[in-house]
């Protein structure tokens, strides 16, 4: 068990040694990195990134003024641990390509892919972007996420000070579970494709500070290939065959003030409409209805933080702040296993749900040399607002679901050059709730993940 935790950290430690080593030797490199807190946190905003900016400059050899390329990636080796499992290697990939074509001042054509893949322990639900119609986890050991989006940002105004994108995109998910052994048999596999349309002003604030006001909508249609309904399955009678399937409306607004030190903030808000196309209400009785299931997803995110510029390098102050519920005119009728209507159980809106999560964070950006610690802590509670918890046999409880999730993430960076970084970076979850039930889904689990990699930014 001893040997076992060394060979854990060992080499975690060896690794942030070196780069201590190599930032006592270095110069030092000024670059712009980003703030911390993210890494622990999970987007809120699951399908569309922001339509970067697009500059000019990078050629072919053709018109080198109105052809442009932005890429960044991130490569790293992690060490993977499942408390009461065994210890996984694996690794992540992450990427983003944006080729772009400058029309003229005020229009550019933009191709954007975001690509994720790694290999490493972790659980998921149907989304694992946006908790909606969570049933619960499920273990998977690797997942990867492809994403493809045109898009067309067109400024206009005094100074170009608005800019309007529409955009067109199409998402594919594939994950293995722990019960596949192939990317085709992932439960929770996805498919999107749909279209948006964002408009943004930028203008400036008061002192030194700048801002910005976002607004966005989409609208996409999801298809779960491998989920069928259990109803479907037993009979064979093409009920609710595709229950998860839904087509979504997405409305966004966003606002934030940014400057190079002092108090910054930004304020995201969030509205999901989720319309299901094959998935009927259940009634008191256990009869479906001819009503469909439709959930409201909202989500507001809060970010604030102190940043204090001195000799000794860059220290920022942050904390993140979450908070989403969840709406849905779906019942749950629980036959228990028996043939006794009197052992029945009838839940109502029983995907309602209320969440909250606090991500306090921290990052030092050293003036002595090219390199950033960040620390990030996360407590997070999703509490259901009709659902009961269960009993390992199956059994209710007299009390009402709930489930929390606690983090740390701790990262260090170090710049080689302006494009090329070395990353390391150690990561603890923890997620607990009082439901016992786990036969098909598992509420409690104990990971953590030690990485170290590289970035490399154009």
């Amino acid at each position: 068990m001893k040997s076992s935790l060394a060979l854990k950290v060992s080499w975690l430690l060896a690794f942030f040694s070196v780069l201590l080593w190599l930032s006592l030797m270095a110069k030092p490199l000024r670059a712009e990195e980003p703030s911390v807190g993210e890494s622990i946190a999970e987007k809120t905003q699951p399908e569309k990134a922001e339509p970067p900016e697009a500059p000019a400059g990078f050629g072919f050899g053709i018109d080198r003024e109105r052809l442009g390329l932005i890429a960044d990636f991130e490569a790293c080796f992690i060490l993977s641990d499942l408390k009461g499992s065994d210890l996984l290697w694996g690794g992540s990939l992450d990427g983003v390509i944006v080729p772009n074509y400058r029309i003229n001042d005020n229009n550019v054509l933009m191709l954007m892919y975001e690509g994720t893949y790694y290999k490493k322990r972790d659980f998921y639900s149907e989304d694992v972007y946006l908790y909606s119609d969570v049933e619960g986890p499920i273990e998977r050991t690797e997942h990867q996420r492809h994403s493809l989006t045109p898009m067309l940002r067109m400024d206009f105004g005094s100074r170009s000070r608005y800019s309007i994108t529409p955009s067109f995109f199409y998402t594919k998910t594939l994950n293995k579970d722990i019960e596949s052994s192939n990317w085709s048999g992932g439960l929770y596999n996805y498919d999107d494709i749909g279209v948006g349309l964002d408009w943004k002003l930028k203008g400036p604030g008061s002192g030194e500070a700048d801002s910005n006001l976002r607004l966005g909508a989409q609208y996409y249609k999801r298809r779960y290939p491998n989920y069928e309904s259990l109803l479907d399955t037993a009979m064979g009678i093409g009920t609710e065959k595709d229950e998860k399937d839904y087509h979504g409306v997405i409305g966004r607004v966003g606002y934030e003030r940014i400057k190079e030190s002092g108090f910054l903030w930004s304020a995201d808000y969030s509205l999901l409409f989720k319309m299901l196309d094959d998935k009927k209400v259940v009634d008191a009785y256990g009869v479906l209805t001819s009503e469909e299931q439709r959930d409201y997803v909202h989500s507001l995110d809060l970010r604030f933080s102190y940043v204090l510029v001195d000799l000794l390098g860059e220290l920022e102050l942050g904390l993140d702040l979450r908070g989403g519920l969840n709406r849905s005119n779906q019942n749950y009728y629980d036959y228990m296993g028996t043939d006794d209507p009197a052992d029945y159980v009838f839940t109502y809106n029983f995907y309602n749900y209320n969440s909250y999560r606090i991500c306090p964070n921290i990052s030092f950006t050293f003036a002595s040399c090219p390199m950033t610690f960040t620390l990030a802590y996360l407590y997070g509670k999703t509490d259901y607002t009709q659902r009961l918890a269960k009993f390992s046999d199956g059994a209710y409880k007299d009390e009402k679901q709930y489930e929390t999730l606690r983090g740390v993430d701790i990262g260090l960076t170090y710049v080689l050059t302006e494009q090329w970084s070395l990353l390391a970076r150690f990561e603890h979850v923890t997620a607990r709730s009082n439901n016992d039930y786990e036969k098909v889904y598992q509420y409690d689990y104990e990971v953590t993940n030690y990485s170290i990699g590289a970035s490399f930014r154009y």
